[in-house]
């Protein structure tokens, strides 16, 4: 019961300091303000977090990389049988919903960046080069199949996932990026596109 208790005061924690985090901003959030949000006395975060506000930040960053690149990889995992069309969309389709099911740590790492040190950084570039390095190869599976011509892929990959990027960057910083249509027609004018750019001849 007690290990039950503390894995969710530690979660509360989290999750507080998220929220305060992404409305009020990393420095515009006091200790006080985390333990009072989930109405605990004002040492409780230092018990769970002894390096305070700072530790929250690198557990909250960590965690979500580290989900995000195994649900990144499953996602990827999946589409190797399908058909080029049906690939694009599954992976358009799934890394926005990774994005946008946590908008306040989005919010945090677009407000925040000067706040990171450099071990977080490379974190989360990792992350990203990752997921081009990954899709470049399916790419290049896609090419020997013949379903797509020859081409730079690694710049294709990038390419790609900017497009899918753009769906989730205007809601984080409220600015409508993209054209005024609903995200599933965005995702599959953006994958029809891009299918007859990379058609074979």
């Amino acid at each position: 019961m007690r290990k039950e208790q503390a894995a969710e005061t530690r979660e509360n924690l989290l999750e507080a300091a998220k929220s305060l985090f992404a409305e009020k901003g990393y420095h515009g959030t006091p200790v006080r303000a985390i333990n009072r949000k989930i109405n605990k006395g004002d040492g409780i975060l230092y018990h769970y977090f002894p390096g305070g506000k700072r530790e929250i930040l690198t557990v909250l960053l960590k965690e979500n990389f580290e989900y995000r690149r195994s649900e990144i990889r499953r996602t990827l995992q999946t589409i190797e049988a399908m058909n080029l069309r049906r690939a694009l969309l599954t992976i358009s389709t799934r890394m926005h919903e990774l994005f946008m099911d946590d908008v306040e740590l989005m919010k945090i790492l677009f407000r925040e960046n000067h706040v990171l040190d450099l071990d977080e950084t490379t974190q989360l570039s990792n992350l990203i080069q990752e997921q081009v390095l990954l899709f470049a190869d399916f790419l290049r599976k896609s090419h020997a199949k013949g379903e797509i011509k020859e081409m730079n892929f690694i710049l294709a990959a990038r390419q790609f996932l900017t497009m899918i990027m753009q769906s989730t960057i205007g809601p984080v910083i409220g600015i409508n990026i993209i054209e005024d249509v609903n995200i599933d027609t965005y995702h599959e004018q953006m994958v029809d596109f891009t299918c007859d750019l990379w058609k074979n001849p």
